[in-house]
């Protein structure tokens, strides 16, 4: 375990070793977060706000679960006339 100070910034250098065996390159951004009383350090993900419902946990279980249902053969298969008919219905659109 390697030990590092804090400057009165409150910066800390990461290893160079650390660094590289990581891959964390100058200029990289890392998300800092506490778990059971311990600094975390990950990489960040940024992500387009356009695509930022993707990653909810909600859209995310939703997703888990409609492969589950495929994996299962839970599902149902539609021409697209019969899909269209199905959508109509449920939009209320003739």
């Amino acid at each position: 375990m390697k030990s590092v100070v804090v400057s009165s910034k409150g910066q800390v250098a990461i290893p160079k070793a650390m660094r590289a065996d990581l891959n964390i390159n100058e200029g990289d951004t890392l998300s800092v977060s506490v778990e059971n009383g311990k600094l975390i350090l990950e990489p960040a993900v940024n992500i387009p706000f356009s695509l930022s419902w993707f990653c909810k946990p909600e859209i995310q279980q939703r997703i888990a679960s409609a492969h589950e249902n495929f994996k299962t053969g839970n599902y149902s298969q539609y021409t697209i006339d019969e899909f269209i008919e199905i959508l109509e219905k449920k939009i209320g659109t003739d």
